[in-house]
């Protein structure tokens, strides 16, 4: 028999921060969060990477409140 090989795909911060950043070059900040959120709910913190990019999609997209919003979290999280 012929062995199965099985291709496993981890996904990091690194990864999530690269989608955040289309997002936001994109305008899509919809998505920006929901990406913050997948994140949250796999276990993986965001850094200072993911947040930038994530203000940037709302700054991009007029959604000023929430990225003010996302401000004051990474800032109550001790995020630099």
């Amino acid at each position: 028999s012929v062995p199965v090989r099985r291709a496993v795909l981890v996904v990091n911060v690194f990864m999530y921060n690269a989608a955040i950043n289309v997002c936001a070059k994109s305008k899509k900040w919809w998505e920006a969060l929901q990406l913050m959120a997948d994140m949250q709910s796999q276990g993986i913190p965001a850094d200072t990477i993911t947040y930038n990019a994530a203000i940037s999609a709302c700054e991009k997209g007029g959604q000023w409140q929430r990225a003010l919003q996302l401000m004051e979290d990474m800032q109550a999280q001790g995020i630099p």
